[in-house]
């Protein structure tokens, strides 16, 4: 995919068409930066360059604004994850390892989704419930079937989701949403590709390691 050119400081002139994809990375920028309560349309249409009236005629609100972001955000790992849970030709163990790796290398391209949700996860609001409501819970049920397929044939020892849920998602990509203790802890300041996909199959292999029985490792695809 080409990335737009990025167009200069003032707002669109009549008839210019909006850039929503632009737009909603933006809102999310500044919503990790700033926090929902910190950060106001009328400061986002400024650093956006475009008009208050333009993004409330196309999301509404603030907190639709909030919704479209995130969701534009975590259909890209959505994807990744249903891909993982469905596809038979695989083996179940594999699976399981590709489906972390790509959640780490989500959380790399897109840090501010955890540094948001490190804040809305504390708090109970129409927005971590949005969260859950149309992307962690309709996902569950395809994860949690493969872990349990994994477990009946004897080769990972059973892990609670919560565990695997939170030692991946703001365990794995830590070092991406929290990048100044990263660095102080001696990890790259800028990783590069190579550096962030060593990184998410360390996360993977510690753990797979973690909870892979005796033998587990032996398998065939469609377990």
């Amino acid at each position: 995919m080409t990335t737009p050119p990025v167009r200069g400081r003032g707002r669109p002139r009549a008839g210019q068409e909006l850039d929503v994809a632009r737009l909603l990375s933006g809102a999310l920028e500044a919503f990790a930066e700033n926090g929902y309560d910190g950060t106001s349309v009328r400061e986002l249409s400024r650093r956006l360059g475009v008009s208050h009236a333009l993004l409330t005629a196309r999301f509404g609100s603030k907190e639709g604004l909030w919704f479209a972001a995130i969701e534009h955000a975590l259909t890209e790992v959505e994807r990744s994850w249903e891909q993982v849970a469905h596809t038979p030709a695989v083996d179940d163990l594999e699976a399981l390892r590709e489906g972390i790796i790509r959640q780490v290398l989500f959380t790399a391209a897109h840090p501010q989704v955890q540094r948001i949700m490190e804040h809305e996860g504390a708090i109970d609001s129409p927005r971590v419930r949005f969260v859950f409501e149309r992307f962690v819970s309709p996902l569950r049920p395809g994860v949690e079937q493969l872990l349990a397929r994994l477990v009946e044939t004897g080769r990972i020892r059973p892990i609670p989701y919560a565990t695997l849920h939170f030692l991946l998602v703001a365990g794995g990509g830590a070092p991406y949403s929290r990048p100044v203790e990263a660095m102080l802890l001696g990890a790259p300041v800028r990783p590069n590709q190579a550096q962030i996909q060593a990184h998410a199959e360390a996360v993977a292999d510690v753990l797979i390691n973690g909870i892979v029985a005796p033998g587990g490792r032996q398998g065939h695809a469609g377990d």
